[in-house]
């Protein structure tokens, strides 16, 4: 039996050159697809592995903190909110961020089911913690500034970041 020679043809040529095209083109689409949700679901990832740390080094200053409470503190710190006030203009993704953020977090984990006023009189204490050292993220090493702290039931810290090289 013999195999007609359909590669002298052009029309066959075309079309075999076609699918190698589109089987390629296809390929690197894929490609752009999948590491489009790999990195999203790589961030919702961390994103909530930081929460879920944030939550049970709460929980566990909290029981630490219950133990040695008495009746007449009505406020505590609940929580700590960071927020950064130069991030856009530095270009720093929320990945970054959010790491950062757990960096200071765990930097704080004694704050959080505190008395109010306890946080207020060491508030120079928590602004030299976070500043007086250098957050390492991704072969980078960034430097925080305190620009603003407000001592409520939420702890709220605004810090500027700095790029150190």
């Amino acid at each position: 039996m013999h195999i007609p020679p359909l590669y002298r043809k052009k029309e066959w040529r075309r079309f075999f050159a076609g699918m190698v095209f589109g089987a390629v083109i296809g390929y690197l689409f894929f490609l752009f697809i999948y590491g489009q949700l790999q990195e999203k679901y790589t961030e919702e990832h961390i994103e909530l592995n930081s929460k879920l740390s944030e939550m049970e080094a709460k929980y566990e200053g909290m029981l630490n903190n219950q133990k040695e409470e008495t009746e007449n503190q009505p406020f505590t710190v609940v929580d700590i909110s960071v927020s950064y006030t130069n991030a856009k203009k530095l270009e720093i993704d929320l990945l970054t961020q959010h790491q950062l953020t757990t960096l200071v977090k765990e930097q704080l984990t004694s704050v959080p089911g505190k008395d109010l006023k306890v946080v207020a009189d060491q508030v120079d204490l928590i602004i030299s913690t976070i500043e007086n050292k250098n957050y390492v993220v991704d072969d980078f090493t960034y430097e925080l500034k305190v620009a603003k702290l407000i001592a409520s039931q939420v702890l709220k810290i605004h810090l500027e970041i700095k790029l150190v090289r």
